[in-house]
C-alpha cells in the first residue's frame, strides 16, 4: 500500500509539472494566469486517465501491464455504457447468426458421416444422357446390372445394394406404418456402425426364402415396443408375415439419408436371387460401394467407365445394355451426394451472414474510432509521456477484443436459439438436420471470430494516428475542431464498405423473396383447399391375391363415396407436387420416332378412381374423366394430361387415339378419353412431364398394396374426416393403418420448404444489415454535425442560412452514399450469379430488383443523414459561437 502511495505521489509531481508547463504555455499565448490555468486543466483531462497513461510507462511487466490494459479497457467500458451497449449490440447479432449458420454448415457439410471410414463411401447410379429433356441422371440400377457390377468392379471392397418402401409392423397395440430399407446382406456391415442391442443382418441373411429377419431403429424401439430391452429375439408382422427382429441400431444411426423427414426405421434382407435377377430394364435399387484400400473414387469411376465401355460391345443390341452413348455409370463420395442439394444454399446464407458480421464491425469500429477522436487528448498525454504507437496499438487491441468477447458469448447464446429456430423453420429442407448442435469446432469458430473481429475493429482507430502521427495529435488536443482529416476520411470509408455491403445482402434478398413469390405463383393444377389426404397400407402377406387387393380398393372406394361430410373422395397412386419418375415405356400407335424428337416412353403413370379429379380440381381440358363404366371387363381407357397430348399429338387431339401402357407390341390397346390439365409431379420448379391416368377398376391383376385417400370436406373441418376413415378401415380390416395424415396445402408447402428456409433467413439478415447500416451512416453524419457545431455557427453569423447548412451536411453524406451504391452494386453483379441455383423464375442480374433495392437503399441512407442535418440548421449563431 505505501508502494502505491508513494507511486502516485511521483505521478502527481509530474502531473503538476506537466500542468504547470501547459501554463506558461498558455500565459504566453495571451491568457490571464487564471484562465492559463483552467485551460490547462481542460487540456490534461480526467486525472484518472492521465494517471493511467503515465502509469504504464514505468516500465512494468507484461502481464502487469497487460492486467493494467485489461483493468482500464474495462473501467472505460462501464464509464461509457451507451457506446459499450451499443457495440456489444452489434457484436451480438453478427456474431450470434454467424455461429448459427456455421454451426449448420459444419454438421452438415464439414462433419464426416458417423459411419466407419466415411471418406471411402462411394454412391453409384446409371444414367441415360441421352433421354429426352436432358436425359435420366443419378438414375435407379436394375439387379442383373447390381450383380454385374458386383462381379467386375473391383475398386470397391464391397459394393452392396438397397430398395425403400413402406411396411406395416405390428406394435403392442396397433399396426404402425413405416418406413422400411430392404438391404443386401453385407450393407450394415460395410456402414460399420454397431447396433446397440443384438446383430445386423449379414449375407447369410440375405438369401431368397429364408426367415425374415430385421433391425430396427431406436426410435421404433422405443415408440412401437416401448423399449422392450428383450427385444431381440422377438416375434413381429411385417406386412402381415412373421419376422424377428435381430438387432436395435444407435440413436443417431441414419441410413439411407436421402430423407429426413421420413426416414427407414426399419432395415429387412433384399433377397435377390442372383440366378433369377429379373428383368435389366427394371430399375429399382440405390447401389452403394467402399473403396478398396489406396483406391480414390477418380481411379473408381474411371474403372466404372471401363467396364461400361466393355460391357456396350457386348449388350449394346439389348435395350437396356450399358454402352457409352446412352447409358453409363457414375459415381459419386456419398457424403458430397448427401448434400449436393443444399450446399449451394448453405454457402450462400454463410456468404449473407458474413456479410452481417463485417457490417456489424464496421460499425463498431466507428464507434470506437469516434470514441478515439473523443480521446486525443489522452492519447496525446500518453504521447507525450513516452508512447508510441505499438503501446497505444496493445491498449486499443485490449479494448476491442474484450468488447468482442462480450458479443460473442452473448452472441453464442443467441445462436443456441437460433439453431433451434433453423431446424423448426427448415421443415426438412436440410439433410442431416438432426445432427445439427453446437461441438468444439463450432466453440473455437466462436472465440476465434471473436479475437479476429475484436483485434480488427480494435485497432481502427489507430488508421488515422498512422496518417498523422501521435505528435499532431497531441498538438491537436486542446482544440475543439473536428476530428483530422485522416480520421474523417477513415470513417467515411468505413460507411461506403457498410452500405455497399448491405447493398448486395438486400439485393441477394430482393431476388430471394420475388423468386419465392413467383413459386407461389406457380400453376399447380390443383385447388388443395379443404382437401385432405392420407396413405393406406395393405400388409402383403395377407393381400397377396390381385383380386383380394382390387376388392378391397373397391371396397374403400364406395365406402369413401358415403362418407358423411365429404363432397367427394378417390384413391390415387401417388401424391403431387413431388413423385419419383416412373419413366415406363409406352407404345403410342401410328409413333414415328424423329432425331431430336421423344420416344415412345412416359414419365409418370398414375392410378386413379373416377373421383381424383373433382376432388381434387384437375380441369379437365377435353373428352371425359374416368365414371363407373371405366370398369373391368369394358373397353380399356386413359386419361393424359396437356403436355404428353403436345407431346405426342400436337396438331391433332389426343381423344380417340390408343396407347399401350405396358410398353407391349401385341397387347391390347387403351383408348385415351380425355386431356386434362397439367399437374406439377416433378416439384413446384420443374415443368411438369408426361403423365397417363389409369383407372383402378381397369388394372388387371392389380398388386398396388399401397395408395393415398383424398378427401375433399363439405364444410367446417377436413381433419374430422381422419376419423371416419379410421372407422371405416376398422369395419374393412382392422389390421389396415393409415399414414402420413396432412392436408393437401401442407403438402404443396413442404414442397416448397427449402426456398421458403432461404427467403425467411435472408430477409432477417437483411433486415438487420439494413439496421445496422442505416446507423452507422446516422452515427457519423450525426458525429461530424456535432464537432462542426461552431463552424456552422459561424457561418450564419456570416449570413449562410439554415438551407445552406442543410445542403452542406447532406452533400457530404450524399457523397458516402453515392459511393457506397456504386461499390455494392459493382459486387452484387459479381456476386449475386452464385444464387442463380436457388432462384425460380428470375434472372440473377433482374433490373428491376437492383433498381428498386438501390433506389430503397438510398431513400432510407440519406433519411438517416437529414435528421442530423435537419439539428445543424437549427444551431443558434451565438451558442455556437461559444461552443467548447
Amino acid at each position: 500500500m505505501f508502494g502505491k502511495r508513494l507511486r502516485d505521489a511521483e505521478l502527481d509531481e509530474e502531473l503538476r509539472a506537466h500542468l504547470d508547463m501547459l501554463t506558461e504555455e498558455n500565459m504566453e499565448r495571451g491568457m490571464d494566469p487564471e484562465q492559463a490555468r483552467r485551460r490547462a486543466r481542460v487540456e490534461l483531462g480526467g486525472t484518472e486517465q492521465i494517471k493511467e497513461a503515465v502509469r504504464e510507462q514505468r516500465g512494468l511487466p507484461f502481464f502487469e501491464e497487460l492486467g493494467g490494459d485489461v483493468r482500464f479497457a474495462l473501467r472505460m467500458m462501464r464509464k461509457n455504457m451507451g457506446f459499450t451497449a451499443a457495440a456489444v449490440l452489434c457484436l451480438m447479432l453478427g456474431i450470434g447468426a454467424t455461429t448459427a449458420i456455421f454451426t449448420v454448415v459444419n454438421a452438415v457439410l464439414l462433419r464426416p458421416l458417423e459411419f466407419a471410414r466415411p471418406e471411402g463411401l462411394i454412391r453409384v447410379y446409371t444414367e441415360f444422357p441421352t433421354f429426352p429433356n436432358g436425359g435420366l441422371h443419378r438414375f435407379w440400377t436394375s439387379a442383373p446390372e447390381y450383380f454385374d457390377l458386383k462381379r467386375d468392379a473391383h475398386s470397391f471392397s464391397s459394393l452392396q445394394a438397397w430398395a425403400e418402401s413402406g411396411v406395416n409392423i405390428a406394435g403392442e397395440s396397433h399396426p404402425t406404418r413405416v418406413t422400411a430399407a430392404r438391404v443386401s446382406g453385407g450393407m450394415l456391415s460395410m456402414l460399420g456402425v454397431a447396433p446397440m442391442l443384438g446383430r445386423v443382418i449379414t449375407d447369410a441373411d440375405d438369401v431368397p426364402g429364408s426367415p425374415i429377419l430385421a433391425d430396427i431403429s431406436y426410435g421404433t424401439w422405443r415408440e412401437v415396443f416401448g423399449g422392450d430391452p428383450n427385444i431381440v429375439g422377438r416375434q413381429t408382422q411385417l406386412d402381415g408375415r412373421n419376422c424377428t427382429i435381430i438387432g436395435v441400431m444407435p440413436e443417431s444411426f441414419r441410413f439411407p439419408l436421402d430423407d429426413d423427414e421420413d426416414p427407414a426405421n426399419i432395415w429387412t434382407p433384399l433377397g435377390l436371387n442372383p440366378l433369377q435377377p429379373g428383368n435389366r430394364g427394371n430399375h429399382s435399387l440405390y447401389l452403394l460401394g467402399r473403396l478398396k484400400d489406396g483406391v480414390t473414387s477418380r481411379q473408381a469411376q474411371s474403372e466404372l467407365a471401363s467396364l461400361v465401355a466393355a460391357y456396350g460391345a457386348v449388350l449394346a443390341p439389348r435395350t437396356h445394355g450399358f454402352n457409352p452413348t446412352n447409358h453409363t455409370i457414375v459415381s459419386y463420395p456419398l457424403q458430397a451426394e448427401v448434400v449436393a442439394s443444399v450446399r449451394p444454399a448453405l454457402l450462400m446464407l454463410l456468404g449473407a451472414v458474413t456479410f452481417v458480421l463485417l457490417i456489424a464491425c464496421v460499425n463498431v469500429a466507428n464507434l470506437l474510432l469516434a470514441r478515439a477522436e473523443a480521446r486525443r487528448r489522452e492519447i496525446a498525454i500518453r504521447g507525450a509521456m513516452g508512447a508510441g504507437m505499438g503501446r497505444l496499438a496493445r491498449q486499443f487491441l485490449t479494448e476491442g477484443i474484450l468488447l468482442a468477447l462480450c458479443g460473442g458469448v452473448l452472441g453464442l447464446s443467441l445462436a443456441f436459439a437460433a439453431v433451434r429456430f433453423v431446424q423448426l423453420t427448415s421443415a426438412g429442407a436440410i439433410p442431416r438436420a438432426v445432427e445439427i448442435t453446437m461441438d468444439w469446432r463450432v466453440l473455437a469458430f466462436t472465440l476465434g471470430m471473436s479475437l479476429l473481429m475484436g483485434a480488427l475493429f480494435g485497432l481502427a482507430p489507430l488508421a488515422p494516428l498512422l496518417a498523422s502521427g501521435v505528435s499532431t495529435s497531441l498538438k491537436d488536443a486542446g482544440s475543439n475542431t473536428t476530428a483530422t482529416g485522416a480520421a474523417q476520411l477513415f470513417r467515411k470509408a468505413l460507411v461506403v464498405g457498410e452500405l455497399g455491403m448491405a447493398l448486395v445482402l438486400l439485393i441477394g434478398c430482393g431476388l430471394m423473396v420475388q423468386a419465392f413469390w413467383k413459386l407461389q405463383q406457380v400453376h399447380t393444377g390443383l385447388q388443395p383447399d379443404n382437401v385432405i389426404t392420407m396413405r393406406v397400407s395393405l400388409p402383403r402377406a395377407i393381400y397377396s391375391d390381385g383380386t383380394k387387393v382390387k376388392n378391397f380398393w373397391a371396397t374403400l372406394e364406395d365406402r369413401l363415396a358415403r362418407l358423411p361430410g365429404a363432397k367427394s373422395g378417390a384413391l390415387v397412386l401417388g401424391l403431387p407436387p413431388l413423385r419419383p419418375p416412373n419413366m415406363n415405356d409406352t407404345t403410342i400407335e401410328g409413333f414415328v420416332e424423329r432425331t431430336g424428337g421423344p420416344i415412345q416412353n412416359v414419365d409418370f403413370d398414375q392410378l386413379v378412381t373416377p373421383g381424383y379429379f373433382s376432388t381434387m380440381g384437375i380441369r379437365l381440358v377435353d373428352g371425359r374423366v374416368f365414371n363407373q363404366t371405366d370398369a373391368q371387363g369394358a373397353p380399356s381407357t386413359v386419361i393424359v394430361n396437356r403436355t404428353m397430348a403436345n407431346t405426342f399429338w400436337p396438331n391433332d387431339s389426343a381423344v380417340g387415339k390408343h396407347v399401350r401402357p405396358d410398353g407391349s407390341k401385341t397387347g391390347p390397346w387403351s383408348t385415351v378419353v380425355g386431356v386434362v390439365d397439367d399437374v406439377k409431379n416433378a416439384g413446384l420448379d420443374r415443368p411438369a412431364g408426361t403423365e397417363l391416368y389409369l383407372p383402378v377398376g381397369q388394372a388387371a391383376g392389380l398388386r398396388t398394396n399401397d395408395m393415398f385417400v383424398a378427401l375433399k370436406a363439405d364444410s367446417g373441418n377436413p381433419r374430422a374426416l381422419t376419423g371416419e376413415v379410421r372407422q371405416v378401415l376398422n369395419q374393412i380390416d382392422p389390421s389396415v393403418p393409415i399414414a402420413d395424415v396432412k392436408m393437401m396445402d401442407d403438402v404443396l408447402a413442404g414442397a416448397q420448404s427449402r426456398p421458403r428456409f432461404l427467403t425467411l433467413l435472408l430477409s432477417i439478415f437483411s433486415g438487420v444489415a439494413l439496421a445496422i447500416a442505416t446507423v452507422g451512416i446516422y452515427g457519423v453524419v450525426s458525429y461530424s454535425v456535432a464537432r462542426r457545431t461552431k463552424e456552422f455557427g459561424m457561418r450564419m453569423v456570416l449570413g449562410a442560412q439554415g438551407g445552406d447548412v442543410l445542403a452542406l451536411v447532406m452533400r457530404q453524406g450524399a457523397a458516402m452514399v453515392i459511393i457506397g451504391m456504386a461499390a455494392g452494386l459493382t459486387a452484387a453483379v459479381a456476386l449475386t450469379r452464385f444464387m442463380a441455383s436457388v432462384l425460380f423464375g428470375i434472372a440473377a442480374t433482374d433490373l428491376v430488383t437492383f433498381a428498386g433495392v438501390t433506389a430503397a437503399l438510398t431513400g432510407v441512407a440519406l433519411a438517416a443523414c437529414w435528421i442530423p442535418a435537419r439539428r445543424a440548421t437549427k444551431v443558434d449563431p451565438m451558442v455556437a459561437l461559444r461552443y467548447e
